[in-house]
């Protein structure tokens, strides 16, 4: 099969005599890292996609359910490679719901609308510097403020703890249509290991069950020992998992 690739508008495209046999959607993360999402089930044309998108000499990455053993498989053949894995959990609310929350005593909980938001960004990026797959992560202001404009976006469910003029920590709710999603729970550096986590999560649990919600769902990477060990206390449990690939040009 000889292929034709070609960038078309904002996505790639594998042609064989004219017809589509493949195409490639690639976004670059704020972390600096290029994403690929692939509509083809043929190893050969991804391999020739994932050529033509690296290239500049910039490295592909991609994701496939850990489930997905065909998926694996095709990007195996195309030349990716495991780089890291992702657990996909679901956490009960009622656990941590019941967790004392004292420790938040000594500070300010506050909402991000009485943040200033650049600020709060740049806590952000300094607060992913520390989670595995993250590391690198810079946000634009377009796209911070594109996050926070969304439906998802809940002030109520994203707790900001201040310490004077200084930052504590945050954590965040994200109010999805398909239920709600813990996008982050997470401590500075210099207030760590004084069970903020745990009491934040505390906060945000609380007020998950006056609204009804039972489940919350979230991710957490395999080698984030302190996020596993804070989900599995909250008597979450691993519902699935997904494997990101990289490729590397030649």
């Amino acid at each position: 099969m000889t292929l034709r690739v070609a960038k078309t508008g904002g996505r790639w495209e594998a042609r064989s005599a004219g017809a589509l046999a493949g195409r490639a959607h690639c976004w670059t993360r704020p972390d600096g890292k290029r994403f690929a999402d692939f509509v083809s089930e043929d190893a050969a044309v991804i391999a020739a996609l994932s050529a033509a998108v690296t290239e500049d000499g910039r490295a592909l990455h991609t994701t496939a359910d850990v489930a997905d053993a065909d998926a694996l498989r095709r990007l195996a053949e195309a030349g990716f490679v495991g780089e890291r894995y992702e657990h996909r959990w679901t956490v009960p609310v009622t656990v941590a719901a019941d967790w004392d929350d004292a420790a938040l005593a000594p500070f300010e909980v506050r909402s991000p609308e009485d943040s200033d938001a650049s600020a709060l960004r740049v806590l952000d990026d300094e607060l992913r510097a520390d989670i595995p797959g993250l590391r690198g992560w810079r946000w634009s202001r377009e796209a911070w403020e594109a996050e926070h404009a969304s439906p998802a976006y809940d002030p109520a469910l994203y707790p900001v703890l201040r310490d004077g003029q200084r930052f504590a920590g945050m954590a965040r709710v994200w109010s999805n249509p398909g239920g709600p999603r813990l996008g982050l729970v997470a401590v500075t550096r210099p207030y760590r290991r004084r069970g903020l986590g745990a009491a934040l999560l505390a906060r945000l649990f609380r007020e998950l069950r006056e609204r009804g919600e039972t489940e919350v769902a979230t991710e957490c990477d395999a080698a984030n020992t302190a996020s596993h060990a804070l989900l599995a206390k909250a008597g979450g449990r691993i519902v699935g998992g997904e494997v990101e690939l990289v490729a590397r040009p030649a």
